[in-house]
């Protein structure tokens, strides 16, 4: 199995003004990651949760350790869909991702978990015993919009995402079309995240004033949007 890197989350709300000057800095000094097309990109993601929504209550009651599924792709690209795991250890976390094709995704959003019994990868054996023994099932849609940059040492990405969207029809998680009740109050959630370490020169970078440090959870808003 390959070895967990932990790395380091900030989040913080900031406004359609700030978020401007921000990207239009940024793009100054660093590169646009992989997945850009004229600066940003599309995200959407299903979530998966049990029965009791355990992930959802664990991230309400503040609890130090949490972990969630979720099934992603970007642009509407369906050839390149991912299950990941996203886990939050107290101040720091990790992910861990497997490819799906879009059949098996489909499957799984079906709740038909079988498909997966006799595969080999990590990610899909624990998703696979856990969607079974915890009755784990898919929850809601979280759509947005994504700015990011990337910087080699360290790992760092900058993140901006804005104009998000939650669905609980998890049926249409491939549709090209983006439906659902969008995140009221909130113009921007900047991210940075790193491995170890953080150049001061990019810490300078990110400085804006009124930046509101945030535990903002796409899955738990979306989730809140659709009164659960």
């Amino acid at each position: 199995m390959k070895e967990i890197c932990y790395r380091n989350e900030y989040k913080h709300e900031i406004s359609q003004k700030n978020k401007i000057i921000l990207t239009s800095r940024l793009r100054k000094f660093l590169p646009h990651d992989e997945n850009a097309i004229d600066n940003s990109y599309f995200v959407k993601s299903l979530y998966f949760d049990t029965i009791y929504d355990d992930a959802f209550w664990e991230k309400e009651d503040g609890a130090a350790y949490r972990e969630k599924f979720r099934i992603r792709h970007y642009n509407n690209v369906h050839s390149f869909i991912r299950l990941e795991k996203k886990v939050k250890d107290g101040a720091v976390g990790y992910k861990r991702s497997a490819r799906l094709t879009k059949e098996l995704a489909e499957q799984l959003i079906q709740k038909n978990y079988d498909v997966l019994a006799d595969e080999t990868d990590p990610l899909l054996q624990e998703f696979y015993a856990k969607c079974k023994s915890q009755c784990m099932e898919p929850k809601v849609i979280i759509a947005y919009e994504r700015e990011a940059f990337a910087y080699v040492p360290g790992n760092v990405r900058v993140t901006f995402d804005y104009d998000m969207h939650a669905c609980t029809q998890v049926s249409t998680f491939f549709s090209c079309e983006t439906t659902g009740m969008r995140e009221p109050g909130i113009a921007c959630v900047l991210e940075v995240k790193f491995d170890k370490y953080l150049p001061l020169w990019i810490q300078n970078l990110v400085q804006v004033e009124e930046t509101s440090s945030t535990s903002h959870s796409k899955y738990v808003i979306g989730r809140h949007l659709n009164q659960y």
